[in-house]
C-alpha cells in the first residue's frame, strides 16, 4: 500500500499512528540549527504566535471547534509555516517549532471536534514530527497520548467487537510508546495524563484489572505534582480532567459508585468557560445515573448536557447526546422523567446535522 495515499485516506484508521509512533521511539529527535533565508524571525514573533493560540485555544473550549476551526487552520496555515520560512537564530527556531507543534495540535483537536477524524489524524502526525524536530520529546509524548485517546473515542464508537478491540489495543499500545518516549523526562502530572490515557485503552478492551492498576498508577502520578514544575501546555490538565478520565475508566469497567463520585467532583471542579468538558461530564454522569436507575438524577443532568450542548459547536458534545439518548430510549418508559428527557433529546438532535469524513483543509 503506498503509504502517501494511506496517510492522506479519507477514513480513520488507528494503523496509520503506528509508523509514526515506531519513528518517534527510534529515531534521535532533531538538532535545530540557526536558518539564514527570509524575514528574520526574533522572538516577539513566537509570543505573538503563542498569545494567538491561547486566545484560540480557549474559544474553542467555551464554544466549540464549530465557531472557531476555521480561524485555527488559518492560524496554522498562513501565519505559523510561514514563519517557519524566516530565518532565525537556533534558539528562536526551536522556541518557534514549539509554538507551531501546538498550533498544528490546536487545528488537529478542532478537526477531531467537529468529527473530521482522518484529517485530525493528519494533523497529529505532523504535530508529532514537529514536535520531534523541535527536539521536545515531552510534548511528541503528549500528542502520541492524543493519538490514543482518540482511536479511544473511535473505539467507542466502533460497529463490531473487532474493531473495538483492535482500537483498544493500538491505544494501549500508543499510550504506553507516549510513556516510554518521555521516559525520564515524564513530569508528574505528564505520567498521570498518560496513565489515565492508558486505563481508558484497558477499560475499552474490558480489562478491569488493568485499568484499576493503572488507575492507581495515575492518581500515585498526579499525587506527587508541585504548582509550577510543569510544561506550560500542560496546564489546560488539572484534577478536574484527571477526575473525569479516571471515572469513565470506572464506569466503563462496571464501578458505577467510585465512577459517579470522581465524575461529580470533576464536574463542580471544572471553570465556567470549559463548556464543552462540562457538557462530556454531564452526560458521563447522566449514564452513570442511568445504570444505577436514579431516573431523576439522570434526567437532571441529561437536560443540563442538552443545555450546554445547545450552546456550543461540537460533534464531540452531539455524538455524546447521541450516545446518552440511545441508552434513554428503551427506557422512557419507565418514568415521566425519562420521557421528558427523551423528548428533549430529540428535538435537539433534529437540528445536528450528521458528520462527514472529508479531507478537506
Amino acid at each position: 500500500m503506498n503509504r502517501r495515499n494511506f496517510l492522506l485516506g479519507t477514513t480513520f484508521s488507528a494503523a496509520a499512528f503506528a509508523e509514526p509512533a515506531l519513528f518517534a521511539m527510534t529515531v534521535p529527535p532533531a538538532q535545530i540549527t540557526e536558518q539564514a533565508a527570509g524575514r528574520r524571525i526574533g522572538q516577539s514573533d513566537v509570543e505573538i504566535l503563542q498569545e494567538h493560540f491561547d486566545h484560540l485555544w480557549r474559544l474553542d473550549h467555551r464554544y466549540g471547534s464549530g465557531r472557531v476551526r476555521e480561524q485555527g487552520v488559518r492560524l496554522l496555515n498562513s501565519e505559523a509555516m510561514n514563519l517557519l520560512k524566516g530565518s532565525y537564530s537556533a534558539k528562536v527556531g526551536t522556541a518557534l517549532l514549539r509554538v507551531v507543534a501546538q498550533t498544528s495540535w490546536l487545528a488537529g483537536s478542532m478537526s477531531a471536534d467537529v468529527g473530521r477524524h482522518a484529517l485530525a489524524q493528519r494533523y497529529y502526525i505532523q504535530t508529532l514530527n514537529l514536535a520531534l524536530s523541535a527536539g521536545d520529546t515531552q510534548y511528541a509524548a503528549n500528542i502520541l497520548g492524543y493519538m490514543s485517546r482518540m482511536t479511544i473515542h473511535i473505539g467507542h464508537s466502533a460497529t463490531s467487537e473487532s474493531e473495538r478491540i483492535s482500537n483498544g489495543r493500538h491505544a494501549v499500545a500508543l499510550a504506553r510508546a507516549a510513556q516510554s518516549l518521555a521516559s525520564d523526562r515524564l513530569t508528574p502530572v505528564l505520567s498521570g495524563l498518560l496513565c489515565a490515557i492508558e486505563a481508558r485503552g484497558h477499560a475499552l478492551l474490558g480489562d478491569s484489572r488493568e485499568t484499576r492498576m493503572t488507575v492507581h498508577k495515575a492518581e500515585n502520578a498526579f499525587e506527587r505534582s508541585v504548582p509550577g514544575n510543569e510544561p506550560s501546555w500542560l496546564a489546560f490538565y488539572t484534577e478536574a480532567e484527571l477526575l473525569a478520565d479516571l471515572g469513565r475508566c470506572l464506569r466503563d469497567t462496571g464501578e458505577s459508585a467510585n465512577a459517579e463520585r470522581l465524575i461529580n467532583h470533576a464536574l463542580e471542579s471544572y471553570e465556567p468557560w470549559r463548556a464543552r468538558s462540562r457538557c462530556f461530564v454531564q452526560t458521563d454522569l447522566a449514564t452513570t445515573h442511568l445504570v444505577a436507575r436514579d431516573y431523576d438524577r439522570a434526567t437532571s443532568l441529561g437536560l443540563d448536557a442538552v443545555r450546554t450542548a445547545s450552546r456550543i459547536s461540537s460533534s464531540r458534545a452531539v455524538d455524546r447526546i447521541r450516545t446518552l439518548h440511545r441508552q434513554v430510549q428503551p427506557i422512557r418508559m419507565k418514568s415521566t422523567h425519562l420521557a421528558t428527557l427523551d423528548d428533549e433529546i430529540t428535538a435537539y438532535l433534529a437540528h445536528q446535522p450528521r458528520g462527514n469524513e472529508d479531507t478537506q483543509v
